[in-house]
């Protein structure tokens, strides 16, 4: 089974200070001095690909991982990371003109369904929302454009009986829904409590995954050329122009406020709580 995990590295935006907000003419932010993290939804995906591949027992099961980003070279720190706590191949596809995707779910899909079909995958799993825009789009794009069926809001995946099917755990209409489902298949990881948070690769890891090289496509040798000007996906074959134009950008102004609650002590206090904020909100 080859499964292709897709993810992409964030800023740390609760690092910005709000001075820091500041945006040019094309409107970008500068976080070049903050540090890079993984989406949490995307940092589930690829710890369950990794718990997955645990369960293979027979030669015949093996599961093959990718790790697969559409970023510049500054992903390679993330691919190496993934590279050291398991993963057979971290890819990562670079477009030549270095293009605006911050908000172009229908370009990232066609990139990503352009490396899967040439590489022949059976599963592909991303996160519910990923970057800037958290638009939760690029999955069910991604599905539509390869032909295969698609599960949102996955919280589980586990080995069934046959190599070919999964057991997916996924929140449906304020409910779980436990489906076999046959490969190939896209699904979309969201709240996971079985695998939140990624591995931490030790010492040995890393030094083994600095001799593996991270795989670097351009859109070019997809058949893909993004055009830097529209965020056009411009192929041989006719494909959607992306229907999202960044306009504007703003920063919402946050209005807190608090109550400071007085008291000669600790009794006090919880008194006051309970009389003026709790009491009429608490079941008789």
């Amino acid at each position: 089974m080859k499964i292709a995990v897709c993810f992409k590295p964030i800023a740390d935006y609760a690092r910005l200070s709000q001075k820091d907000w500041k945006w040019d003419e094309g409107h970008r932010v500068d976080t070049s001095f903050i540090r890079r993290i993984f989406n949490c939804f995307e940092e589930s995906a690829l710890e369950m690909a990794l718990t997955l591949s645990g369960t293979s027992e027979h030669a015949s099961d093996l599961i093959e991982l990718t790790a697969l980003t559409v970023d510049n070279q500054q992903g390679d720190l993330f691919l190496k990371q993934l590279l050291a706590v398991g993963y057979n191949y971290g890819v990562r596809i670079q477009c030549k003109k270095n293009p605006d995707l911050r908000f172009t779910p229908l370009v990232m899909s066609h990139l990503i369904s352009a490396y899967i079909k040439k590489q022949g995958h059976d599963l592909v799993i991303l996160g519910m929302q990923g970057g800037e825009g958290d638009n939760g789009q690029t999955g069910f794009l991604l599905a539509e454009r390869l032909g295969w069926p698609c599960i949102g809001e996955v919280s589980r995946i586990i080995r069934d009986e046959s190599h070919d099917c999964l057991k997916v755990t996924s929140r449906i209409d304020g409910g779980t829904l436990v489906q076999t489902v046959h490969l190939p298949m896209v699904l979309i990881m969201g709240h996971s409590l079985d695998s939140p948070y990624l591995r931490v690769p030790n010492l040995k890891q890393k030094l083994r995954a600095k001799k593996k090289q991270v795989i670097v496509i351009s859109d070019i040798e997809l058949g893909t050329y993004i055009d830097p000007q529209t965020n056009h996906a411009l192929t041989n074959a006719p494909t959607p122009e992306n229907d999202k134009t960044l306009m504007d950008l703003r920063k919402p102004q946050a209005s807190q406020s608090c109550v400071f609650i007085e008291g000669e002590n600790a009794m006090e206090q919880a008194q006051q709580l309970y009389d003026q904020y709790l009491k009429e909100r608490l079941p008789l």
